[in-house]
């Protein structure tokens, strides 16, 4: 068993720790509210004023992080615990108070005569320039201070109750599957890993049964999609945007020709994936293109099988031939139990990296299998808490990043240990771990491709009110076969990919989908550089990742030489993909 500790935050919700803790939130949130009231009347001490409200902001945050985080990583790994979610509720209502005061700050800091200058004059202010000019450029979407305190109070009990809802019921679903002749339960997890099973029929009946399963939760999921995403066509046409693609385009500090290029070279690329799809089809005797549940079908042969102790073994050394600091730092996350690995009842699916900037640590969360791919999954997720890592001395202001981004560390990983593991493999071996690296850059941008679609068509037949389980699925089929093609076959698609995805039931992250896209293939490019480079890469890079939370997409871009608008630097990236594609043709024949 692995399993992550959380009594670095604290030991539970009863202690005395936490309870003082929520009480300080609540009373600096209050603080702040009447400061604000007071003090942003007018501009006569502006430097002294912006001081202030960027210090308190700053202890309002941490404090924030910190009990949020305990709350929702309990949540992810106890199903059961009844605390955890009635403690989510609390903080939520407290900051949900928070919504006024920050309203007017950003008002008021739009107001600001001769920002520029004031700014200049202040080391705390020059620290944080770049969150400074974001509030302003965002003070033009704000309503009143009346109308955003009511939205963020109402999302307690809408989007974000919704959303809980769905994690609840996905995380408890036990799915009813005969394995070796005997009927049991099991939970999802358990069952969605079967895909990755040696034996067709396993992954066959797993497919089937976890199909039938959603069967039991899809009104109540379709029911909070809905109401997650009605809520936020609410918003968005409350603030002037034009849908929410804008909307979600400025959050993420993403120009729109950037992502109109990213999309067009996405659009281009697909033949090459389905090149792939077709000849594992072809490997696996199918003649009409890939079966879904043949999807993740393991080829190729490799003797590596890992358990935790083998999978750390294994990510530490290979990290270590990048840059020692990176493989100290995984090391680290495994001996210090950064990290919950093991699958179980009540855990919910998936893997995530939690950010705990406030003691410099990160939490990480997986359904290890024991697979070259759960490896994979690991150093993925490790690329996030070094991403963290590097912006550990950071203002926690400063320590974000914006979406697209937010994945450059995670892929950067993925492709490392893929590259080394090739190098290391005889023919055999090679097949597999090409197959494992094409599966996953089929999943991120092939199947983001996918997933990007059926949002905007939910977004857009949303707007005349709320869809049924029936048009969802059909949604989601007609945007498989739309990003597959020919790659799958059209008898064996996946109509409820919308309940197992949680990305969709974000309230505030819309279009959580594209930024793997956009990580992924910046990320291979960047390793391009590296192999380029040599070790002169690695400054450039970490001060890259060090630098995401103080820059929009563009300008990070140009940090390591990059016009992002530019198609050629995208298509770099999908040829090296098209080179592995090349590779698995020639072995799978």
């Amino acid at each position: 068993m692995m399993e992550w500790s959380l009594e670095e935050l604290y030991a539970n919700f009863d202690s005395p720790e936490y309870q003082q803790d929520l009480q300080a939130l609540e009373e600096k949130i209050h603080a702040f509210r009447v400061w604000a009231e007071e003090a942003l009347k007018g501009y006569e001490r502006v430097r002294e004023t912006m001081e202030e409200g960027i210090r308190r902001t700053i202890e309002i945050t941490e404090l924030h992080e910190k009990l949020g985080a305990f709350a929702y990583l309990t949540m992810n790994v106890e199903a059961d615990n009844e605390q955890a979610p009635k403690f989510a509720d609390r903080i939520r209502n407290i900051v949900a108070s928070l919504s006024a005061p920050e309203t007017r700050f950003k008002k008021w800091l739009a107001g600001v005569p001769n920002l520029e200058q004031v700014i200049e004059g202040s080391e705390l202010l020059k620290e944080h320039e770049y969150v400074i000019k974001d509030a302003v450029r965002y003070a033009k979407r704000l309503l009143s201070e009346a109308e955003e305190d009511l939205i963020s109070r109402l999302q307690t009990t809408g989007g974000y109750a919704w959303s809980r809802l769905h994690g609840n019921l996905t995380a408890r679903l036990l799915v009813d599957i005969t394995v070796d002749g005997e009927q049991k339960r099991l939970p999802l997890t358990v069952v969605r890993n079967m895909a990755f099973h040696e034996d067709a029929r396993v992954r066959r009946t797993g497919y089937e049964a976890e199909l039938k399963a959603y069967e039991k939760v899809d009104e109540a999921v379709a029911s909070s999609l809905n109401s997650i995403k009605g809520e936020y066509l609410t918003i968005c046409r409350k603030r002037g945007y034009s849908d929410p693609l804008e909307a979600t385009l400025e959050l993420m500090k993403l120009d729109k020709d950037v992502f109109d290029t990213l999309l067009e070279v996405m659009q281009e690329s697909l033949p090459v994936f389905r090149r792939y799809l077709r000849a594992k089809a072809r490997m696996l005797g199918h003649s009409n293109g890939l079966p879904w549940y043949d999807l993740f079908a393991p080829v190729g042969r490799s003797r590596r099988q890992f358990d935790l102790a083998n999978a750390r073994d294994y990510i530490v050394q290979n990290f270590a031939k990048f840059y020692p600091e990176l493989a100290n730092l995984a090391a680290r996350a495994f001996d210090e139990k950064w990290i919950d690995a093991t699958p179980r009842e009540g855990k919910r699916g998936g893997a995530f990296c939690y950010g705990l900037h406030t003691i410099k640590q990160s939490r990480i969360m997986s359904n290890f299998d024991g697979s070259f791919n759960g490896v994979s999954t690991l150093a993925h997720e490790l690329g996030h808490a070094f991403h963290n890592y590097c912006q550990r001395n950071e203002s926690i202001l400063n320590a974000d990043s914006p979406m697209p981004l937010a994945e450059t560390a995670s892929t950067f990983n993925e492709t490392l240990i893929t590259e080394i593991a090739l190098s290391e493999a005889d023919r055999d071996e090679q097949l597999f771990i090409l197959e494992k690296s094409l599966q996953g850059d089929t999943q991120v941008v092939v199947d983001i491709y996918s997933r990007f679609l059926f949002e905007s068509e939910v977004f857009k037949r949303r707007k005349d009110g709320p869809l049924s389980v029936a048009e969802l699925k059909e949604i989601m089929t007609e945007a498989q076969q739309q990003a597959y093609g020919e790659g799958l076959d059209p008898q064996f698609l996946h109509p409820y990919m919308w309940i197992c995805k949680p990305h969709y039931y974000s309230p505030g992250l819309h279009f959580y989908n594209f930024p793997y896209a956009f990580g992924q293939l910046f990320s291979k490019a960047l390793y391009a550089m590296y192999k380029e480079e040599g070790e002169k890469f690695i400054p450039k890079y970490t001060n890259l990742l060090a630098s995401t939370g103080k820059h929009d997409i563009r300008e990070l871009g140009s940090l390591v030489g990059i016009d992002l608008a530019d198609k050629g630097f995208w298509r770099m990236s999908i040829a090296f993909v098209e080179e592995q594609v090349r590779q698995f043709e020639s072995l799978a024949e």
